[in-house]
């Protein structure tokens, strides 16, 4: 279970439950809370959603070979390497139970999700240090680890945004053989940045001591279709498919995954578009004297709010009603109550953030 309750942990995406507590529209609710594409699902996956409405008659595929033949291909690896999950939570859940032996380390802040389905674990934290720019703290993670831990890395790391130097993590996945631990690298947010060169998975199919996790759902903008996937040693991909449900990834899923992984274009398209915009947000955020923005390399950014005198729970009232979500972070490990996380969308809804988060300042000010 969570360490902190017994609830699941809380997410950005929710907008069903911000539409009806802001009292604005769905379709007017801007979601910077969720870190999808901002230019939505390739043109290529729609079509293909479309075609396949017929099939919704038949069981799917019972592991989903088509779309893992067509993510092989894009990822470089063999498919007898590749297992197809129902997004990439359903995988970082069954890792847990299938490597937890006794502890679980993990970085803070980091995802909230790993080690979840695992009942009361020993949890191990290692703080990561804001003045530090979030930097892996290589020597504190070698002095800790130990025979049958389970250490879960993303890279880049959520909500941080950084990226932690492949040399590094090699260097830990050599460590986690040499003392008997399993390292889980979660890439569900590397394709935004456009090198494939970055990714550990082409390590992770020789060494049964290293996994990777990756998304479909961000990049591709599908995340009400959930699919993920893992990468790694063949025994492993064999002890999975085991344990996993068959007919797990449904059809749509499928369809749009496969077309998706072969739009070119839109992959190029997409790299693009998220790089200029995360400069553009970057730059303005960093000209709001009020907040203290961390550079990231994917398709989000961390802000540390502290300076504004609001917390991040005090923003979300402000901008609520304005029909704008922001990822409130305070829930994160080792971080205080006035960090939250914004998406990197298209320039009209970055500019209309920035008006947002600028009038509201002035006008709290004008109110002391």
């Amino acid at each position: 279970m969570n360490d902190e309750n017994t609830n699941k942990p809380t997410h950005g995406g929710n907008v069903w439950t911000e539409a009806g507590r802001w009292g604005v529209p769905l379709e007017n609710i801007l979601d910077f809370s969720a870190n999808i594409n901002p230019l939505g699902p390739s043109p290529l996956a729609l079509e293909a959603i479309g075609d396949n409405l017929g099939q919704l008659i038949h069981y799917p595929e019972p592991t989903g070979d088509s779309c893992k033949i067509a993510l092989a291909e894009y990822l470089g690896v063999e498919g007898s390497n590749l297992v197809l999950g129902n997004g990439g939570s359903e995988l970082i859940y069954l890792l847990g139970r299938m490597f937890y032996k006794g502890r679980l380390v993990l970085l803070a802040p980091c995802f909230s999700e790993y080690g979840e389905g695992l009942e009361n674990p020993q949890v191990v934290r290692i703080n990561l240090q804001p003045q530090e720019h979030f930097r892996l703290p290589l020597e504190q993670i070698r002095a800790i680890l130990r025979p049958g831990d389970l250490l879960f890395i993303g890279n880049p790391n959520n909500p941080t945004g950084n990226l932690f130097g492949k040399d590094n993590l090699l260097q830990l996945a050599h460590l986690a053989g040499t003392v008997g631990a399993v390292v889980v690298v979660d890439e569900a947010f590397l394709d935004f940045t456009g090198d494939d060169s970055l990714s550990l998975r082409y390590e992770a199919v020789q060494h049964p001591h290293i996994i990777v996790v990756g998304s479909l759902t961000k990049f591709f903008a599908i995340p009400g279709l959930r699919l993920g996937y893992a990468a790694a040693h063949a025994e492993h991909i064999k002890r999975m498919e085991f344990l996993l449900p068959t007919w797990r990834i449904n059809t749509l899923a499928l369809s749009a995954g496969q077309a998706s992984l072969r739009d070119r274009e839109y992959i190029q398209r997409t790299i693009a578009v998220v790089a200029e915009e995360r400069k553009f947000l970057t730059a303005q955020l960093q000209d709001l004297p009020f907040l203290t923005v961390f550079p990231g390399v994917s398709n989000f950014l961390l802000i540390d709010a502290e300076q504004s005198g609001l917390t991040a729970a005090q923003w979300q009232q402000r901008l609520g009603p304005e029909g704008i979500l922001i990822r409130n972070c305070s829930n994160f490990a080792n971080l205080s109550p006035y960090y939250f996380r914004v998406a990197v969308k298209q320039r009209e809804h970055n500019l209309r953030l920035l008006q947002a988060l600028q009038g509201n300042y002035y006008r709290l000010t004008a109110e002391l």
